[in-house]
């Protein structure tokens, strides 16, 4: 009787560990789509992107975690989509995409 309440509790935490895991997993993240009007900072610290829906200009924190396809810098002119999170009030971009046809 012991063992099968151990078991349950057991198979309880498995089943809740992989719900969880299926949910971060599936986290979304907002995107913008627009066009490189600058990249600032030393070692390349912030990206601006002039929005395509709004024309606004947004502010991105870039760094070691942010993700580039292709495995490149984009350029001023270039046309991007970030996948971006906020933290502490900040865009923080997690992935670059740079389009291919940019150069229009």
């Amino acid at each position: 009787m012991k063992q099968q309440k151990i078991f349950l509790i057991v198979l309880m935490v498995l089943c809740f560990a992989l719900v969880a895991n299926g949910l971060v997993a599936q986290e979304h993240f907002p995107t913008l789509t627009g066009t490189v009007v600058g990249i600032e900072g030393g070692a390349r610290k912030w990206l601006e992107v002039k929005s395509e829906t709004d024309g606004e200009t947004v502010n991105f924190r870039i760094g070691r975690n942010t993700t580039y396809v292709p495995q490149r810098y984009p350029n001023v002119g270039e046309k991007v989509r970030i996948l971006y999170f906020v933290e502490k009030g900040v865009n923080v971009a997690s992935k670059v995409l740079i389009f291919k046809d940019s150069a229009n």
